[in-house]
């Protein structure tokens, strides 16, 4: 492999590590503020304020962020109706027609995405009085990490799935 394939390999591994972790991060806060404030407010009587908001900003955040690890990981729901006998050129051609889609998706994605942070940069969340449009700013955000997984798989580029597959085995193992 050429070295400007191993720094593009490298940067697109370092980002999707960032991304799965992100995406760690994101459920585990999600399910610890919804737990806390369950708690406080069957057994407290009383509830935090913010809870509910920041809740769904972390399940919106990790929804976008998880899509695109699920490209990378092909995760998504595709038929598999047709043989897997095909010929390398069919089956080449009804990848290339799932990436193109996928990549015109992220395409309306980072569209509307910067439109919605457009539209919303000036209103707050009414509980955390934080900026709305930190809501939207993971539609383009999502839409990059999932052009550029995209791009990967039509340019053929191996991202050495293997490395992941070691790094989180490690962590089963334990």
């Amino acid at each position: 492999m050429g070295k400007n394939k191993e720094n593009i390999v490298r940067i697109a591994n370092g980002i999707h590590l960032a991304a799965v972790y992100s995406a760690m991060v994101l459920l585990v806060g999600m399910a610890v503020i919804i737990i806390i404030n369950v708690f406080m407010r069957y057994v407290m009587n009383t509830g935090i304020r913010w809870a509910e908001e920041v809740a769904k900003l972390f399940m919106a955040w990790f929804t976008f962020i998880a899509m695109a690890i699920g490209v990378k990981q092909g995760l998504h729901i595709s038929l598999h109706l047709l043989p897997k006998k095909l010929p390398y050129w069919f089956e080449r051609t009804l990848n290339l027609l799932k990436d193109f889609t996928t990549l015109g998706i992220a395409v309306v994605f980072f569209i509307y995405g910067i439109k919605l942070v457009e539209f919303t940069k000036t209103s707050i969340m009414p509980a955390t009085e934080w900026p709305s449009f930190i809501l939207y700013l993971i539609l383009p955000i999502a839409s990059v990490l999932i052009t550029m997984e995209v791009l990967m798989d039509i340019f053929k580029i191996d991202d050495q799935p293997e490395i992941f597959e070691m790094i989180f085995q490690k962590g089963v193992d334990r």
